[in-house]
């Protein structure tokens, strides 16, 4: 049979092609669709795929972005990659949505231990100053520490999750800017997902931003109340998300496939909008220590939870992970992982104590050794002789996350 030599399809002819092929004029139509519907429109031909590309480089460019309430945002997205500081609420809504809230801050979520590093930074690097609330001393370092105990929950704050938050303000180019840095009782994570409607469970690390409910959100432009550290009696974030276009649902629709119910959840999953952003020129975190394997990654992407009734309300489900032997504390809603964790911890906290048996530190560790049901510690030994296993955490994720 002879092959066929007619005309082949063009891609980008007539009106198609000059709509592509013309920036001002995509970008007006990319702006207006979800971006579901900005992948879709990617997929239809060629030149469509090409124009979604370079609509996409520029809409989503995370240094322009950050430019707002950042002089420097390689500098600081470094200073995230050596902490895994996260930027959430509705600053990364508004990265991922292409939308500006003129009256919005930023807020910084910040590991147990690294508060004082990152106040440090937004202050003598970006020029803003520590504006204190009625109850706090006016320098910021009687706060917060650069210690920690992995093992221990302290709450200064009314809201769960969070031990303090501080204001940071100045008047720069754009105006007015605001900062909060949050510092988290167990981790960003921990507190993201107890403190916010699922319209802002959402952040953004130095590699890359996460949207853990995008149909809901950007398709259905719904939003479900998760009240677990929130009074009930506060409507502000009602009032405020409603006014910005979203429909608050106080329960679970009929069609509950936006959120995904009862399902072990994992940051990251087929279920999650992933962003990944350019890391050229951002300084990678060095070693923890010189016994450690190089951990480079962002350890907010090692957590699961599940979304589930809890009081006959929504809530975030999951067991903490806390040990000292890590140097941060994740989540996971699977329990043969957390069992599997348990004993590995277990192991190694038993393998450093009798490896300390002739120091004088180990003498100091015999009155405050426990093992408690989610909590270990060495109290002062890990601070001073640490072992840093967060690396290696990679392995039991890999083998259950799918669980």
């Amino acid at each position: 049979m002879s092959e066929s030599h007619g005309p082949q399809p063009q891609f980008a002819d007539g009106v198609i092609g000059e709509v592509f092929d013309c920036t001002p004029v995509y970008d007006n139509i990319f702006s207006y669709v979800s971006p579901r519907e900005l992948v879709r429109l990617g997929r239809s031909c060629r030149a469509a795929y090409a124009a979604s590309k370079d609509y996409s480089r520029r809409a989503f460019n995370i240094n322009q972005h950050l430019s707002r309430f950042i002089s420097k945002p390689l500098l600081f997205r470094s200073l995230q990659a050596r902490t895994g500081t996260l930027i959430a609420g509705s600053n990364a809504l508004q990265f991922l949505d292409r939308t500006l809230y003129d009256e919005a801050d930023m807020d910084i979520y910040v590991h147990p231990g690294h508060a004082r590093e990152v106040m440090d930074y937004v202050v003598e690097r970006e020029g803003y100053e520590f504006k204190l609330h009625s109850r706090q001393p006016r320098d910021y370092r009687k706060i917060v520490s650069d210690k920690w105990d992995n093992t221990r929950t302290r709450r200064d704050y009314q809201i769960k999750g969070v031990r303090s938050v501080l204001s940071l303000e100045k008047h720069g180019s754009h105006g007015y800017q605001k900062i909060q840095v949050i510092e988290c009782m167990m981790s960003p994570f921990d507190t993201i997902i107890n403190f916010h409607p699922t319209c802002v469970m959402n952040f953004i690390a130095f590699d890359a931003a996460y949207f853990l409910y995008p149909k809901a959100t950007f398709e259905d432009r719904s939003t479900l109340q998760v009240w677990r550290a929130r009074p009930l009696h506060d409507t502000s974030v009602t009032i405020k998300y409603s006014q910005r276009g979203f429909q608050w649902l106080s329960t679970l629709p009929a069609d509950t496939s936006s959120f995904y119910p009862h399902m072990t959840r994992t940051v990251g999953d087929r279920y999650t909008w992933k962003l990944t952003l350019d890391t050229q020129e951002v300084v990678l975190r060095p070693q923890m220590s010189s016994s450690s394997t190089p951990f480079q990654f962002d350890p907010v992407s090692y957590n699961s939870w599940s979304l589930s009734e809890c009081d006959e309300e929504m809530a975030t489900v999951y067991k903490p992970i806390q040990s000292a032997i890590f140097r941060y504390n994740y989540t996971t809603a699977n329990a043969l992982l957390h069992l599997d964790l348990y004993q590995f911890m277990l192991e190694q906290c038993f393998l450093r104590r009798i490896s300390l048996q002739d120091t004088d530190i180990a003498e100091m560790a015999k009155q405050t050794w426990y093992v408690d049901t989610f909590r270990y510690c060495l109290f002062e030994i890990y601070l001073i002789y640490s072992w840093r296993f967060d690396a290696e955490f990679t392995r039991f994720w890999q083998a259950y996350k799918h669980g």
